[in-house]
């Protein structure tokens, strides 16, 4: 008789989407892959952004790295390093980065009921700053009355410039549901430095905001030229962590252009095309690569360039969008028009100019 082996959720074979993270591998970054200065709300790998709090001196950099775990598979890692270190920690001062994940992926975690799944997150981590990190975890729809949306755990970096594997279980918040919109679920961060005022509660359990980073103690912030390398990064159903699920680049990326999109390119490198409304006005029709989560806010950096009539003409501001989260209806400033005449936006030949849409969580 045939014995039929029952695996634990979280192993075995690779039965469909698993990664509840997006860019999990490092391989996008639209941005640009090396970011000085960064600021609260910076995002250097697509999707993974940075939380800064109440910080006095500290300047960090960021860069899509190389240095990857051997034998691994992957080609590349996030990388933060401390440029100018931050005197001291206060009380109300941390940093952290990570990812929000959208609503309505996350429904089958059933939170809010009785029957609410654990997850597990796993990941490769390198630093040259030894010490307990925590894992912090914020549900953007859980109730504030009592206030159940923080929850920690931590791991620990035992060697410094060594790559490490790690897997965290996070118990799920049984009281509160994940909303079903395209709004945060949750928001899943690594803790780099933090305050006294998110770690005096209890760590592994869900609470107020002393519940947030409890555990973490590397001061990687005051530490001359610290360093902080991650990829790999998975979240799935279940209990146990399974392989890395590798995605192509092509499928990672159209995964993130549903939250940010750029586009740059060479000479002549069409954007949109519409026409001319006055003699100073054009509109064009401008789609997004992906559905977006909500409609985007367009934007140019540099000069962009206008094509009508057999002219060329530098565009370099926005006068009025029509946004939508499947296409945008773009008016541009320009001189000289002929009303009624075709129009196309496109590059000049240079890479450091470009237009882009964003509707990040």
């Amino acid at each position: 008789m045939a014995l039929t082996t029952v695996r634990p959720q979280g192993m075995g074979f690779n039965t469909g989407r698993r990664n509840l993270i997006i860019n999990g591998a490092m391989q996008v970054a639209q941005r640009g892959t090396d970011i000085n200065t960064l600021v609260n709300g910076s995002i250097g790998a697509d999707r993974f952004k940075i939380n800064i709090a109440n910080i006095d001196d500290l300047a960090m950099d960021y860069d899509q790295s190389t240095d990857v775990p051997s034998g691994s598979g992957f080609t590349n890692s996030l990388k933060y390093s401390v440029s100018s270190v931050e005197g001291a920690i206060a009380a109300d001062e941390y940093v952290s980065f990570g990812q929000r994940i959208e609503d309505q992926n996350l429904q089958h975690l059933k939170y809010g009921t009785s029957s609410g799944e654990k997850i597990t997150l796993s990941f490769w981590v390198k630093s040259s700053v030894t010490g307990t990190y925590a894992i912090s975890i914020f549900q953007q729809d859980a109730s504030s009355s009592p206030d159940r949306r923080y929850h920690s755990k931590t791991y620990t970096i035992s060697s410094a410039n060594t790559w490490e594997y790690k897997t965290i279980t996070i118990d799920p918040n049984t009281n509160d549901a994940i909303a079903n919109d395209t709004g945060i679920g949750l928001r899943i961060d690594w803790v780099l430095s933090a305050g006294s005022n998110y770690t005096s509660g209890s760590n592994g359990t869900w609470g107020d905001i002393t519940n947030w980073m409890v555990g973490h103690n590397a001061s990687w912030i005051t530490t001359s030229s610290a360093t902080f390398f991650l990829t790999g990064v998975q979240l799935e159903l279940g209990e146990n962590a399974s392989d890395f699920e590798h995605r192509s680049f092509g499928e990672e990326l159209s995964l993130c252009q549903r939250y940010f999109w750029r586009s740059t390119g060479g000479n002549f490198n069409a954007v949109a095309s519409g026409n001319n409304r006055s003699s100073t006005i054009a509109r064009v029709f401008l789609p997004n690569p992906q559905i977006m989560r909500s409609a985007p806010t367009i934007s140019i950096s540099g000069t962009m360039r206008g094509s009508s009539g057999g002219g060329n003409l530098d565009i370099t501001t926005i006068d009025q969008v029509w946004a939508g989260s499947n296409s945008s209806m773009v008016a541009v400033q320009s001189s000289s028009l002929t009303s009624g005449v075709g129009f196309i936006l496109h590059h000049v030949n240079d890479s450091s100019n470009y237009i882009q849409g964003d509707s990040e969580l």
